[in-house]
């Protein structure tokens, strides 16, 4: 068993300030044994302060979509969407997010991907879940790594989908489930298609 936990503390306090802000937030513990190269790496992170990321589920209610061109029908549905991204060589859609930098507060970070990665600002609303990391190593090491990783509700707040190749494959706003959606995001989905979008046309997405 590893004597020595890195970040736990910091990880701790952090979910305390956020339940705090938001009140009882569901928990995913991840236990992960790594090999030992890989363990080196991430620890030389953690060691350098590194505690986790932010995801954000971001959504635009009707009437924040663009006007329609004249050339376009006006049976075009503009319901409520969902913004998700495709990264590079990923098969499944997920939520933008990534790494805190800095002394990024966890909500910073899910405002600050968003705009990174698909131009889009968003607005935190509520947080719905902890992903909450706790990495060995297959190797002969006596420390334990902590991390955590937040995923909030946002609501759009402006901006449009301009993606950088270098980054992700793709971006778009879905009115419904993908049809390979990443397993993180499937706990989010599942409540919000089934509150809001029940009664959507079968759709698919835009660009």
């Amino acid at each position: 068993m590893p004597s020595v936990h890195v970040n736990r503390e910091a990880v701790e306090r952090r979910m305390e300030r956020l339940r705090d802000e938001y009140g009882e937030v569901a928990v995913e513990e991840v236990d992960e044994e790594v090999p030992p190269e890989r363990f080196e790496t991430l620890r030389e992170g953690s060691r350098s302060g590194y505690i986790g990321g932010a995801y954000a589920w971001v959504v635009r209610e009707p009437d924040q979509a663009a006007d329609l061109t004249e050339s376009m029908p006006d049976s075009v549905d503009d319901g409520r969407r969902v913004l998700m991204i495709l990264g590079r060589g990923a098969t499944r859609w997920g939520l933008a997010g990534g790494g805190q930098e800095g002394d990024e507060t966890f909500e910073e970070t899910a405002v600050r991907e968003v705009r990174e990665e698909t131009s889009v600002e968003c607005e935190i609303t509520d947080c719905f879940l902890f992903r909450r990391f706790r990495t060995d190593s297959a190797g002969d090491h006596d420390e334990r790594l902590h991390a955590l990783y937040v995923f909030f509700d946002a609501a759009y707040a402006g901006g449009h989908i301009a993606v950088q190749p270098g980054e992700l494959n793709g971006a778009a706003w879905f009115a419904e489930p993908p049809g390979r959606m990443h397993p993180a995001n499937e706990f989010r989905a599942d409540d919000f298609w089934e509150d809001y979008a029940a009664d959507d046309p079968l759709g698919d997405f835009e660009w």
